[in-house]
């Protein structure tokens, strides 16, 4: 590597005093979260320690992103707050946050040896470091996606552009935080206009302040080289925020750069209804989205969503059996599969007239046993039978967890039509009308998302089954629906009737 030292101007001079003095007292070392490792590394020629922080209901089932971070010892604390706020608020995935620990940062986060800087000089091994050795350890212990982030502030803001621009192959997005780009005569700068060729599909997000310190920083340099190299696949963000420090920027930088890099998996929770279901053929059936984006586009022919593919607004008809695809298109790579849903040809079914001999609610068999998921119910020994009239009320039964419970009866329907059914559960539940499974939402899981379905019927009653079972933790079934000339919402326990058994 080329040795150089820092031309000295006034203002580089002020650069240079913060970096160096003000970095000693830069914000006060915080408790990390998470669990400590140790590494031996051959690029760094000993061991190092990284920290390793959990999303809150962690499982082994779940795939997880992952983000880098840089400066752990007094960052990681706030970087994990934030986290935990963005995903408990559907704003990002829930990701694990791994720790980079730098016992001489000036070493492990600078490209080049400089004069004023004497351990200076270390980033490429650093880089492949985290790139070779601290990814495979991290990949192999947890559950990941193989969606990855690389963040870092200040010199390891450097370090991070200086790895997206190196190696991008190591990671999907990068997140620079108020840089150093000024660093030995703005030698990324200079970089970026070579390299930024090779970062195709990959995120870029930096922040700074406004003002002489955006110029200051590189980062108004930066800003003009990739305004002017970038290639049309790279989904970049510059911020400039006013009236912040150095310091006090990284919260608002970090939120808005988590959020664009997030973009991806917001658009991953998109939803319509139903999800799924029958069309009878020549029948016009509606298909509603529940946000509101300006660049939703669909398809009915099973591709994947893009540019050029339809808008999609409120909602869209279709009158046949469809593959329906949402997506929102991005210029990513590495991104998540559009929102799919499969209506087949169905058939209008005939309901039965209600007669003296129905009563309202439904019957219930339950079972006990240590249940993971549906068992089939025939080759079990029924524990107790009974009936319900204003809910599931599944906080009767003997159990409070390792039970399950299976509910017949027939639901009313009032008018001829397309009808709408959705379920939340915690934990599973499938739901079955005419003997056909219309929607299976089992396995272990909180009762956080809802799973709809459509179906024609009759008017007249049609006759139901609802399998639940509840491993621990919370027991819940909630029901919604939209019916023929009615209002969607909670689906009653007053359109529910069975034929209670002759003694």
């Amino acid at each position: 590597m080329k040795k150089s030292s820092i031309k000295i101007t006034p203002q580089i001079t002020t650069l240079f005093i913060l970096f160096i003095f003000t970095f000693s007292t830069f914000l006060n070392a915080q408790n990390m979260p998470g669990t400590s490792f140790t590494i031996t590394s051959k690029y760094m020629k000993g061991d190092r320690e990284i920290q390793i922080a959990l999303p809150e209901g962690y499982n082994e089932w779940t795939e997880y992103d992952v983000q880098y971070m840089l400066d752990p010892n007094w960052n990681m604390e706030l970087r994990k707050s934030l986290l935990d706020f963005m995903q408990n608020n559907a704003m990002a995935p829930r990701t694990i946050l791994v720790g980079i620990i730098s016992p001489d940062r000036n070493s492990d986060m600078t490209p080049t040896k400089i004069d004023n800087l004497p351990t200076s000089g270390n980033a490429e091994n650093f880089i492949d470091f985290i790139g070779k050795e601290v990814k495979p350890f991290v990949e192999s212990k947890y559950k990941t996606s193989g969606r990855n982030t690389f963040a870092g502030h200040s010199f390891g803001g450097l370090c991070v552009m200086h790895a997206f621009l190196r190696s991008p192959e190591y990671f999907d997005s990068y997140l620079a935080s108020d840089p150093s780009f000024w660093y030995d005569d703005q030698l990324l700068v200079k970089m970026a206009k070579e390299k930024l060729s090779n970062t195709n599909g990959k995120v870029l997000f930096i922040g700074g302040r406004k003002g002489s310190a955006y110029k200051g920083m590189g980062i108004e340099a930066m800003e003009t080289v990739l305004k002017e190299h970038a290639p049309d696949s790279l989904d970049w963000k510059i911020v400039a925020y006013k009236d912040e420090t150095h310091n006090s920027v990284i919260y608002k930088l970090n939120y808005d750069g988590i959020k664009f890099i997030a973009q991806d998996f917001r658009n991953s929770k998109i939803k319509f209804v139903p999800e799924q279901g029958e069309v009878i053929p020549g029948i016009p059936l509606a298909i509603f989205t529940m946000q509101s984006y300006d660049n939703l586009r669909y398809t009915t022919d099973g591709s994947e969503p893009d540019l050029n593919s339809k808008l999609l607004k409120d909602s869209v008809s279709i009158s046949k059996a469809t593959i329906f695809k949402v997506k929102v298109p991005s210029k990513r790579a590495n991104t998540l599969p559009a929102i799919s849903g499969k209506f087949v040809e169905g058939a209008k079914l005939k309901g039965i007239k209600r007669s003296k001999k129905y009563v309202p609610g439904l019957h219930y068999a339950y079972y006990e046993d240590d249940f993971k998921k549906l068992p089939n119910f025939d080759t079990l020994n029924i524990i107790k039978t009974g009936a319900v009239a204003k809910g599931f009320e599944l906080k009767s039964f003997p159990k409070k967890q390792s039970f399950a419970s299976v509910y017949t009866g027939y639901f009313e329907a009032k008018a001829s039509g397309y009808h709408y059914f959705a379920l939340s559960s915690d934990d599973g539940l499938k739901f079955y009308i005419h003997d056909k499974l219309m929607i299976n939402n089992d396995g272990r899981h909180a009762a956080h998302a809802e799973r709809s379905t459509v179906v024609y019927l009759e008017k007249g009653l049609h006759p139901i089954r609802y399998e639940y079972f509840q491993f621990e933790g919370g027991a819940e079934i909630s029901l919604y629906y939209k019916a023929p000339k009615e209002k969607p919402g909670r689906l009653s326990f007053n359109r529910f009737w069975y034929k209670p058994s002759k003694k």
